[in-house]
């Protein structure tokens, strides 16, 4: 009887230890998928050249990756001073989700529960909300805030300010420097 449970563990084991985490559209502070800080532009056709993905470089030196049969899944931007430095991503895809589980989906509600806010940026037709423990930010659209704060871009906006229901918009990414 030893035996077989002995047997069962060992297969167990084996089994939970060869099964690998698909990465493919994780956001940490390391990687996004399978690009790394370390990354050059002149690198990425060879990381998307798979069969399911399509890469396209655009006019402006950006890189737009989509997914076979259409989906656009995000954006990397070079630097302005060295084309080769990857500076940003935007992501378009919601399967592409945060170490705290944030994507597309979530909402801000979502964003406090998951992290510090550090900053709101309030723009023309949207605000920036900054977090302190990524250089992730969101990007929320202000018909979703009060119509006092939605039609001003001097005033400081406080998270309060901010519905929990509020959706994210965007989200990007960038590494610092």
């Amino acid at each position: 009887m030893n035996r077989i449970y002995i047997t069962l563990l060992i297969l167990t084991v084996c089994i939970t230890s060869c099964s690998t985490k698909d990465t493919s559209f994780s956001v940490t502070n390391e990687a996004v998928g399978p690009v790394i800080k370390t990354t050059k532009t002149s690198e990425l056709k060879a990381l998307f050249k798979g069969p399911t993905d399509s890469l396209v470089k655009t006019d402006s030196d950006n890189y737009v990756l989509f997914e076979k049969g259409g989906t656009k899944l995000m954006k990397l931007s070079a630097k302005k001073e060295d084309k080769e430095i990857i500076d940003h991503i935007q992501f378009f895809d919601d399967r592409y989700t945060t170490q705290n589980g944030i994507s597309l989906k979530s909402t801000f509600k979502d964003i406090q529960a998951a992290y510090t806010v550090k900053k709101i940026s309030n723009m023309i037709d949207f605000i920036i909300v900054s977090v302190e423990e990524s250089e992730i930010y969101f990007i929320i659209d202000k018909k979703h805030l009060s119509s006092e704060v939605r039609f001003s871009t001097s005033s400081r906006l406080e998270p309060i300010q901010v519905p929990g229901e509020a959706p994210i918009k965007h989200f990007m990414f960038s590494w610092p420097l």
